[in-house]
């Protein structure tokens, strides 16, 4: 490995000075040293020029590079001095760029720029060049002529500086992927212009902000169709260039004719608009500029409102207070007019289409002291305005706040904002924020408990935010006007690129529904098969009559029993320790065990193997807890249970030589290798062998009644084991619940947080030893009759017994309203401890449950709650297909939309403006045909590959597609 090494590095070094050799020959005029003529007209002598933007770097004589460099006038040249070479340009040896004719066409009627002074900046660096615009009949002006040729003029009035196409493109690509600022950018192009004294070139900096900031707005146009618009720029209406959302319902774009006569109790929604509202406060701007002085560009007419109509609604509605919150302490209510020193915006609050994050139009407006109500109502709603839809879901992370005055605040918004076609306005808190809500907001404002949302997490806004904030650094110390556009920019780019990614995107999500469907709907059904039909109907009535009329019925998913008090679980666990402790000392002083068991039957016999089994257990963990520096009180009390244990064990091993003679053999062999030593018993009384039917080594024989016995015996335990283990989690769940509620502050004292602690601590033994229980009697049984059944096995031939027993994992040992770890409340499973027919907790009789209202309530929340996964899962399918409907229909409108705009008002009769727009306009027709023809083409493998599912039907199993599931109703799903 060391020789292997060290080749290596040999050949490292090889490399490295072999890279840097070639590197130094080009610093030399490498192989013209010798060379007589120039290379590109043949004329001896003169060839002391080459660039180094030009592959190959060829010596060239001064009239060669100026005729190579026509086409390529934006590069830096270098001239050997005779020592080495030296920077210079393409302007000092005499190029002059004309504009308003062909590279390397001269004009007639030349008008060189004023002074000669003319600055080019472009992607290798800051050019000064001597340009010449052209003089000639039906010359067009100077800003036209730039622009034929490739160049952005810095203004449209006697232009000085200009930047390159690729040079604005180049910028905005970049400051799309690493949010970088103009200033960052500009300063490359100085350093590429001179790394030693870049200081030198010409400053155009103010000039190279002002044409991206023209570049963007016209680029905006110009995908907008603006240009192929009747009505021109002029015509251009708020919101008008946003870059809208293929998927979300469009009345006249992607919604069928008939979408608002859909009967409401059906389908109709599927139709729902989701809009999800969130403020961020670090996208500020700083007290610098003014709207006056930077008015910017787009004026509402992509993302962000109509700035004068905004301040004139804040300005009429400021002085209104806001009132105080009576959920939790949100900042964002309560501290609504915090001081924003130093700041001009302190922050932008955005209307974001919830299922798939895209910016809306008109959905962003800035933000002065705090999310203010008047802020976010006239934002929410100039974005909402643009969507005719019937039915509205609004996600909000204060929207139980935010709702209470919400129909007076809009009274009062402008007319135009208020919306008049809603049937339906539904408001509900994003899923992460929700648990920080009181309990009342999480049964009313749950997406998870909302019929008609499907999975929808209401989260959008954070996660946009999470890539928007790297822009803020950069846009802080913008004038207001260029940050609008900016962000504009920014925003349109993020929407775009969502555009594309549709394919993918919904692809993935309906795989992921699909699968959540099935897996959350197997679940759901074994839970209900294990409760009685009486309370399924019944709670299912119940539920139903919520969801069609929420303020008119009670909230079923509300607890309705009162809780025992903490003392009495306390009390309880402490009985139940004492009950142990008894009968552990009633057996301790038992004078003569052997007298009991002598008339033992089989059956008693196994019974009481089990039970010392059971014994061992206990005296092992009382062992255990003795810690370090036991007393002598504990050590004598230990020590006399482990004599009568093993007393016991002595006379039932006795016994066991006449029920099992084979057994005899296998212990003297065990004693013989652990022989005392000083006199004591190398072996404690609770490691002691009981060899019972299930402990026997391979081959051994045994009673097959004795393994009958066993074997009744253990499934019995395990099911004891499972009712222990069910009470004592109920136990702890409700133990920590009370120590969150009132065991938290720092008026709580050290001894009541011990005391929850303690009755926890004492909880969790209990869990612990009845899944240790379970499992010994899971073993036992697995072996006493026979290996676990293949997976394929059906339920009909399996044991009853395997129907109801399983292995336990620790993933198992959990509440039945928890989850595993990372599960989300819409993908959270129940344990199969809580689901199994045979048990008494879940499939008691109806006189049980009844008798027990606190199981009863815990059982309706959880059927509730494990029917509304299964419906918003199914849900979730339909809304993805109808989306995925929505979002080809969507583009084959745009198509056609760009077809019958081939033509424009504003291009004039020229051939060529004429060929120009129908030119773009067509391919813009091929972008949208191409990303309908690849989701149509992605989808149609996704059905054929993932959306089929094996169902059972009439004892066979068929296949049944997406499209077939969804004719059946969600709650059967």
């Amino acid at each position: 490995m060391l020789i292997i090494v060290q080749v290596q590095h040999e050949w490292t070094i090889h490399y490295r000075e072999g890279y840097l050799r070639e590197m130094m020959w080009m610093e030399g005029r490498g192989g013209h040293a010798s060379q007589t003529y120039c290379p590109g007209c043949g004329v001896e002598g003169g060839f002391v020029y080459r660039c180094t933007s030009c592959v190959g770097a060829t010596m060239l004589c001064k009239s060669c590079i100026l005729f190579f460099h026509r086409h390529n006038p934006f590069h830096f040249i270098e001239v050997w001095n005779g020592t080495h070479f030296e920077r210079t340009t393409l302007k000092s040896i005499g190029l002059v760029i004309q504009v308003g004719h062909p590279p390397g066409h001269a004009c007639a009627n030349p008008d060189p720029a004023r002074r000669n002074d003319f600055v080019v900046v472009d992607t290798t660096g800051i050019h000064e060049v001597s340009l010449s615009f052209c003089q000639c009949d039906g010359m067009r002006p100077h800003y036209a002529q730039l622009l034929r040729y490739g160049l952005f003029p810095g203004t449209g009035m006697n232009p000085r500086t200009a930047a390159t196409f690729r040079t604005l493109k180049l910028f905005q690509i970049l400051s799309f992927e690493s949010k970088g600022s103009h200033q960052e950018f500009y300063r490359a192009i100085v350093r590429l212009t001179g790394n030693v004294l870049s200081a030198s070139s010409r400053d155009r900096y103010h000039e190279f902000i002002a044409m991206v900031s023209q570049w963007r707005h016209l680029k905006m146009l110009k995908r907008a169709g603006r240009g192929h618009d009747a009505g021109g720029i002029a015509g251009t209406t708020l919101g008008s260039c946003a870059i809208r959302c293929p998927s979300c319902p469009q009345p006249g774009i992607n919604l069928p004719s008939n979408w608002a006569s859909a009967p409401v109790e059906l389908r109709r929604w599927i139709y729902r608009l989701f809009v999800s509202l969130d403020g961020n406060f670090k996208l500020r701007r700083r007290l610098v500029s003014s709207n006056e002085k930077d008015p910017g560009y787009n004026d509402g007419w992509a993302y962000f409102v109509e700035e004068k109509g905004f301040k004139e609604h804040l300005s009429s509605e400021w002085h209104l207070p806001q009132d105080k919150s009576t959920c939790v302490a949100h900042e964002a209510v309560d501290k609504p007019d915090r001081e924003a020193r130093g700041l001009a915006a302190s922050g932008v609050a955005a209307a974001v289409c919830t299922r798939h994050e895209f910016r809306l139009p008109n959905g962003v407006g800035d933000l002065q002291h705090g999310e203010r109500y008047i802020n976010v109502d006239y934002i929410a709603f100039s974005a909402i305005r643009w969507f005719k839809v019937l039915e509205l879901v609004i996600s909000y992370d204060i929207g139980c706040q935010w709702l209470k005055k919400l129909f007076e605040r809009l009274k009062k918004l402008p007319a135009s904002l208020r919306p008049s076609s809603l049937k339906l306005l539904m408001v509900l808190i994003p899923k992460f924020h929700l648990p920080a809500h009181v309990e009342y907001c999480n049964r009313t404002f749950s997406f998870n408990l909302t019929k008609g949302v499907g999975r929808t997490d209401g989260e959008a806004p954070e996660r946009g935010w999470s890539r928007m904030n790297a822009v803020a650094k950069s846009t802080a110390e913008m004038g207001p006007g260029t940050r609008r556009d900016t962000l504009d920019d920014h925003m349109a780019d993020e929407n775009w690129g969502k555009t594309k990614k549709c394919a993918d995107s919904l692809l993935a999500k309906m795989e992921r529904a699909v699968e959540g469907r099935r897996r959350v709907q197997q679940d759901h059904e074994e839970f209900v098969a294990s409760i009685p039909a009486k309370f399924v109907s019944k709670w299912t009535e119940e539920v139903e009559g919520w969801e069609a009329n929420p303020s008119g019925h009670p909230n079923p998913f509300e607890v309705q029993t009162k809780r025992v008090s903490e003392q009495a679980v306390r009390l309880r666990l402490a009985q139940e320790a004492d009950a142990a402790d008894a009968a552990e000392a009633a057996e301790d002083g038992v004078p003569d065990a052997g007298n009991t068991l002598g008339a033992m039957q089989p059956a008693l016999f196994v019974s009481a193997g089990v039970q010392l089994e059971e014994d061992q257990y206990k005296l092992r963990m009382a062992a255990s807890q003795l810690g370090n520096h036991p007393t002598k009180k504990q050590l004598t009390n230990l020590a006399e249970r482990s004599n009568v244990l093993r007393r016991r064990i002595a006379v039932w091993s006795e016994l066991q030589k006449l029920y099992m003679p084979e057994a005899e053999g296998i212990r003297l062999r065990k004693e013989s290798a652990s022989a005392a030593v000083d006199g004591k018993p190398s072996i404690e009384a609770y490691d002691i062998p009981l060899l019972l039917p299930s402990s026997l080594p391979t081959g051994s024989k045994c009673s097959s009644e004795l393994i009958s016995y066993e074997a009744q015996l253990r499934e019995g335990q395990a099911y004891d084991a499972l009712e222990e283990l069910r009470r004592y989690l109920r136990t702890r769940a409700y133990l920590y619940k009370r120590k969150d509620k009132s065991s938290r502050g720092s008026h709580i004292s050290v001894a009541a947080n011990t005391r929850s602690n303690t009755a926890i601590k004492r909880a969790q033994q209990g869990v612990d030893a009845a899944a240790i229980k379970y499992t010994r009697a899971y073993k036992a049984l697995i072996v006493l009759r026979g290996s676990e059944g293949s997976e394929e096995e059906d339920d009909e031939e399996q044991e009853e017994w395997r129907k109801d027993l399983r292995p336990l994992k620790a993933g198992d040992i959990r509440g039945l309203s928890e989850g595993l770890f990372g599960d989300s409340e819409g993908a959270r499973k129940i344990s199969w401890i809580w689901k199994y027919r045979s048990a008494s907790v879940t499939s008691s009789s109806e006189e049980d449950i009844e008798s027990d209202e606190q199981l009863q309530d815990a059982l309706r929340v959880e059927f509730l709650k494990s029917r509304a996964r299964a419906n918003r899962w199914g849900e979730e399918v339909t809304l993805l297909e109808e989306e995925m409907r929505r979002t080809i229909e969507f583009f084959k409108y745009k198509a056609e939309w760009w077809t019958s705009r081939q033509g424009s008002t504003i291009g004039g009769s020229s051939l060529d403006y004429v060929e120009g727009f129908s030119a773009y306009a067509l391919s813009q027709r091929t972008v949208y045909d191409t990303l309908r023809l690849e989701c149509e083409r992605r989808w149609e493998e996704g059905r054929a590959r993932s959306w089929v599912k094996v169902v059972q039907k009439g004892g066979r199993k068929k296949k049944v597609t997406v499209e077939d599931d969804l004719e059946v109703g969600v709650d059967d799903m």
